[in-house]
């Protein structure tokens, strides 16, 4: 269990410290721009940071020491182009749609540019890509599902963004930062933890085998 709970934290911190610095660096430079971080903005910077890491670590993305520990070959079988053509598993359909109303949700609270379904999209989807992608190098599947699923759901997470805001009336603000500034932001993170998890070898040193 001990040694569950440190494997994890690792996976977690491969991300989140990259992303740490980098929040770091960003809230000094927005502080010399005289557009200085709130209270708020801060916040949701870091559960927008905590939500991706979760995101990767939940997905099992893949990083560049599977890349060179296994190579990059494809099995028969390993990507899927046709949606929904396999057996149906609505659990598993359910939580990957779930998983990305957070994203679809936050976006817009971040960023004034992502204040738009079709660019929600397009982050829903390009995430997703990424992710299967990924998954490819420490010989998971790729499938088209979860791309699709994913994306309905940080659709549906910015319809959920936006009845509230409505519901609201104008008596919030969201926090609202540029697109650029963001997509680093995510970028780090994905990068981290890319970059810097190995889990077989940290399995090793924990477990001894």
């Amino acid at each position: 269990m001990f040694q569950n709970l440190l494997l994890t934290g690792y996976e977690l911190l491969s991300a989140l410290l990259p992303f740490s610095v980098f929040l770091w660096v960003y809230a000094r430079h927005s502080r010399k721009r005289g557009a200085p971080l709130s209270g708020t903005e801060l916040a949701a910077m870091l559960l927008f940071g905590l939500y991706i890491a979760a995101v990767l670590y939940y997905t099992g993305s893949g990083t560049l020491f599977d890349l060179l520990r296994y190579g990059f070959s494809l099995r028969p079988g390993q990507v899927n182009l046709l949606p929904f053509s396999r057996q149906i598993d609505w659990m598993g359909y359910f939580l990957n749609l779930l998983l990305f109303v957070p994203l679809g949700a936050a976006l817009p609270f971040l960023c004034r540019e992502a204040d738009d379904w079709r660019r929600v999209l397009c982050a829903g989807a390009s995430l997703s890509l990424l992710i299967e992608l990924s998954q490819l190098l420490n010989n998971r599947s790729a499938d088209v599902d979860d791309i699709l699923l994913n994306t309905v759901g940080a659709l549906a997470g910015y319809g959920l963004y936006r009845l509230v805001y409505r519901l609201a009336e104008g008596r919030y603000v969201p926090a609202r930062r540029r697109g650029q500034d963001l997509l680093l932001a995510a970028g780090i993170l994905f990068a981290g933890h890319f970059l810097l998890f190995d889990e077989l070898g940290a399995a090793k040193l924990l477990y001894r085998f």
